[in-house]
């Protein structure tokens, strides 16, 4: 059940259980992500611990079942001028054993809030392999809607997957500029 998990912001000092979890998830998931174990940044403990404490720019959540971490996912804003507008979702992964149980949707809920926090944000982007259906049924759920698919985003062992890409309005009453 949901009531049982808890979700908070990731310390820099919690980076080697964070690399844990994402290198779990690049192996378990390999269709699901961009990254793969060779060339993706976010298995280097130093480069995490970095990026963790740069929290006004990006910001990682971890879905906690008891003491355990158990599910994960970023946010970042985008940097320039014309685009901080936009906030993105990156590294969504929640451990088999855990999911259907309602902590996907608060890990998700906790990266919306927090970039409704952001002065100026107004929409939430992500992107999700055609093979991840629970995960495109999630965001779904969340409000997101697809705004594109990039065919042949992904290549995995000779077979290529496209990628949806989403977007959640934050300001759906307002009319943009």
């Amino acid at each position: 059940m949901a009531e049982f998990f808890n979700v908070r912001i990731l310390r820099p000092e919690e980076a080697p259980a964070l690399v844990a979890l994402r290198r779990e998830a690049l192996e378990s998931c390999p269709q699901a992500f961009a990254s793969s174990l060779d060339d993706d940044r976010g298995l280097s403990i130093e480069y995490m611990q970095e990026a963790m404490s740069k929290t006004a720019q990006m910001t990682v959540f971890g879905l906690f079942d008891g003491g355990t971490l158990t599910g994960m996912t970023g946010l970042f804003r985008e940097p320039k001028s014309k685009a901080c507008h936009k906030a993105h979702i990156w590294g969504m992964y929640v451990r088999p054993g855990v999911r259907r149980r309602g902590g996907g949707m608060r890990l998700l809920n906790a990266a919306i809030d927090h970039a409704r926090s952001w002065s100026g944000v107004v929409q939430v982007h992500l992107s999700v392999s055609e093979s991840a259906r629970a995960a495109q049924a999630l965001y779904q759920r969340a409000g997101f809607v697809e705004w594109g698919r990039e065919p042949r985003a992904l290549r995995w062992q000779g077979e290529f997957l496209d990628e949806r890409h989403l977007v959640l309005d934050l300001c759906p009453d307002e009319t943009p500029a």
